[in-house]
């Protein structure tokens, strides 16, 4: 603010000489016409009458004294418009600079940035490099929701302050809210190993923290980088070759950096492959519902939750892990949750009398008709809402705003209940047990398999059972997978139970028949092994994955 004020006070004082060269400039050029029509006027009269009147030598010194006087005020005149022109390119050279720095990071603007970026490839196409590097700043959103948005200014601006610190003669740009992007130019080839080193010391600097108010957090980025000449002499090339190593590092889980190669392009052509067989799967109905009961502590069956399987025509099965990220990012995600809704609604009759666990992800919930249209499949199903207990995941977890708390609220309304999954993962808090209106808390199964051996492991599910107690909620120990596992949540207060150990995720038919024939208990034998053997399918990451589904 100070400087701000600091610009405009030297503007106005410097408004008087502006002024006072303008009245200078106007009577020079009125003395200059004078003398010039007085000179015009002498040649219009005789001369004879001229030296008859002042003599020749009086005529002569005037003749001389008028050209003398003109040309003297020629030259002032030329003198001052030359200081005003020059005053005029300052002025102009100030403009630019302005137009071209961003007023918050102190960076050059997006079209100036590309502007030198591309001069800079096309300089050092021949025999040097150019190594492009953009810049992505993590959850900054939630900085501008918790600081406020000056704070997320000035992060900003220590971000791209770290950038020249950490990227000796770097050419730093803005290019969108929250992405920065940086080039360095060299006379030889740039190595991967030499722009590692750089982002390394980039993210060591931002892990110092920014100073806002009186805290100074830490901030993250994540980091795509491109070589030209390497990977392309073209702009655009260049520029989308670091988004996708950005893109993947941000999917990698962010803090990091990445360097564009061939696999990342290896990678894109699996993902597109899954995006069109897996859209074709869903349209084909080539996809299956497996269940997993949860059960108390005596085994009695309390729920199942409904996890979905894809076996593809040409590869096979294909792991959760793998095709659900896929469906999130294509916008699959929607309309695989509603297939999901569907088939457990088609397969309700010959499903045990208990509730059903539904997964849903954080962009299903940002749809605006996923309520509606959840209620509608129901609706032509003839199944009531509250068959259903809903597992939001924790990647929707990340926001408590009033908006969100009010949608949750509508869906409880509607007669769902709600589950917290993997509660402990990632960005969940207490915060969410206080103000998210909830019925159950699955507890991950990482921290269920180290009770007892972890202290923090210890207080913190006994902190949430004890919440979870005085708030009449149930807490559901995920993981289990040994008797150990069992017994230890058992004591941790945990009353309701999912694991291998009691049984692996069913095809409809192989659940109707075990729970036909009784085989169903919670007592290791029904998953064919025994108390403290591995589960014959791994509880693999792909298993929880699976429930964003």
């Amino acid at each position: 603010m100070f400087s701000t004020l600091g610009k405009k006070r030297n503007l106005f004082v410097s408004e008087p000489p502006r002024r006072f060269s303008t009245v200078i400039e106007t009577a020079l050029i009125a003395a200059i016409a004078f003398l010039t029509s007085m000179h015009a006027f002498s040649h219009a009269l005789s001369r004879n009458d001229l030296l008859a009147r002042y003599g020749q030598m009086d005529v002569g010194r005037l003749e001389f004294a008028t050209i003398l006087l003109t040309l003297a005020l020629a030259l002032l005149l030329y003198m001052t418009m030359r200081a005003k022109l020059r005053r005029v390119g300052r002025l102009q050279q100030e403009l630019q600079a302005r137009n071209a720095t961003d007023p918050v990071s102190g960076a050059l603007t997006r079209g100036h940035f590309l502007h030198a970026l591309d001069e800079a490839i096309g300089n050092h196409g021949a025999n040097g490099s150019v190594a492009v590097v953009l810049i992505d700043i993590d959850h900054f959103k939630q900085i501008n929701d918790v600081f406020g948005h000056p704070a997320g200014d000035a992060v900003l601006h220590f971000c791209a302050q770290a950038a020249r610190q950490a990227f000796p003669g770097a050419v730093v740009g803005r290019l969108g809210g929250d992405e920065l992007a940086l080039f360095v130019c060299h006379d030889t080839r740039v190595t991967e190993a030499m722009v590692g080193q750089c982002c390394d010391r980039y993210l060591e600097v931002l892990r110092q923290g920014a100073a806002i108010e009186n805290n100074r957090p830490a901030i993250s980025a994540s980091l795509g980088i491109a070589l030209a000449p390497t990977h392309s002499r073209d702009l655009n090339d260049v520029l989308s070759y670091a988004d996708l190593a950005l893109y993947r590092v941000k999917n990698a889980g962010r803090g990091s950096w990445l360097v564009f190669g061939s696999a990342i392009l290896d990678e894109m052509q699996r993902e597109r492959f899954i995006e069109r067989e897996l859209r074709a799967a869903i349209t084909q109905d080539q996809l299956e519902v497996h269940y997993q009961p949860i059960v108390d502590a005596n085994g009695n069956l309390s729920s199942l939750e409904a996890l979905v399987r894809w076996t593809n025509p040409v590869r096979g099965a294909i792991s959760p892990a793998e095709f659900i990220p896929v469906a999130e990012r294509s916008q699959l995600i929607c309309e695989l949750g509603r297939y999901v809704m569907r088939r457990v609604c088609h397969d309700m009759p010959r499903l045990p009398d208990v509730p059903v666990n539904v997964n849903i992800s954080a962009r299903q919930l940002a749809h605006e008709g996923f309520l509606a249209e959840y209620l509608q499949i129901l609706d032509a199903c003839g199944v009531a809402p509250s068959r259903f207990i809903l597992e939001i995941t924790e990647s929707a977890l990340l926001e408590t705003s009033d908006a969100f708390v009010a949608k949750i609220a509508d869906i409880r309304a509607a007669g769902f209940r709600i589950a917290l999954d993997d509660f402990g993962m990632g960005y969940s808090e207490f915060n969410q047990l206080r103000k998210l209106p909830f019925d159950i808390i699955k507890i991950d199964k990482s921290y269920i398999q180290t009770i007892g051996t972890d202290i923090v492991t210890d207080t913190f599910v006994s902190a949430v059972t004890q919440i979870a107690g005085q708030m009449d909620r149930i807490v559901v120990a995920e993981g289990i997978e040994t008797r150990d596992d069992n017994h230890r949540a058992s004591l941790a207060g945990c009353r309701l139970f999912q694991g291998y150990y009691y049984q692996a995720p069913m095809a409809l038919d192989r659940l109707s028949e075990a729970y036909r024939s009784g085989t169903c208990h919670g007592d290791g034998a029904a998953a064919g092994k025994d108390d403290d053997a591995a589960p014959a399918e791994p509880a693999s990451a792909g298993e929880r994955v699976s429930d964003a589904a």
